[in-house]
């Protein structure tokens, strides 16, 4: 087994959130839409569509169990683990699943990228202040310790009521085996409408910048009914 596979091994069971698979490899199948409840039917018209996600990003629309997953990773809340200090357990990006739409698409290189469409009640300086207050700390998973560092980035120069730009990098594992997860969130909101655009490398691979701004370009506009 190469280090590389090792190394993607250990993302999947030990980083934060425990839920890395979900967003570091693909989803099995054929992209289907998942079922719509009651509650999502209606933010279906603002909705991205996997067949809108930039070339080389083939995406699928998640069902609310993978989508639940994915989530989570994102926000970087640690699934069975524990944050030190306490205090910097980082809030759900989503309060509610069944308002919330995940589209998500691996590329052959390796990053992953997703758009989360949900409701939100709160503003975003809410997570923004959660982001500023804990710039480093630590994820226990078992027996596997990951160093996290978080930062505020300059937000996207897009029309929006609300916006938010972050990077959270997780790492893990001992040398030959050292495992670096780098999310960067581009965010929006308007008129209660939230929007997340979130790129997804390893071990240092660059960020897809011209996808991930490419995507959530489209995925705001869409929000806003245009």
């Amino acid at each position: 087994m190469t280090v590389f596979r090792r190394a993607r091994l250990l993302v999947a069971a030990v980083l934060v959130g425990g839920v890395i698979a979900g967003c570091a490899q693909s989803v099995d199948g054929e992209p289907v839409a998942a079922p719509s409840s009651s509650a999502t039917a209606d933010l279906d018209r603002l909705a991205i569509s996997p067949s809108e996600f930039p070339a080389g990003y083939p995406a699928t629309r998640l069902s609310s169990t993978q989508a639940a997953d994915v989530l989570a990773d994102l926000s970087g809340r640690p699934n069975g683990g524990s944050v030190t200090p306490s205090s910097c357990l980082p809030p759900p990006l989503v309060a509610d699943l069944g308002s919330t739409i995940v589209v998500t698409g691996q590329s052959t290189t390796g990053g992953n990228l997703t758009v989360v469409l949900t409701r939100a009640q709160t503003p975003l300086a809410d997570i923004a202040d959660a982001i500023a207050r804990c710039g480093s700390y630590t994820v226990d998973m078992g027996a596997v310790r990951s160093t996290v560092r978080a930062e505020i980035l300059p937000p996207a120069p897009i029309d929006t009521q609300q916006s938010l730009a972050f990077r959270r990098t997780s790492a893990s594992g001992r040398a030959p085996v050292t495992v670096a997860q780098t999310t960067t969130v581009l965010a929006a909101q308007n008129d209660g409408i939230r929007v997340y655009a979130a790129f997804v490398s390893f071990s240092g691979a660059r960020v897809d910048g011209t996808a991930l701004d490419q995507v959530f370009t489209t995925a705001v506009e869409r929000s806003r009914g245009r």
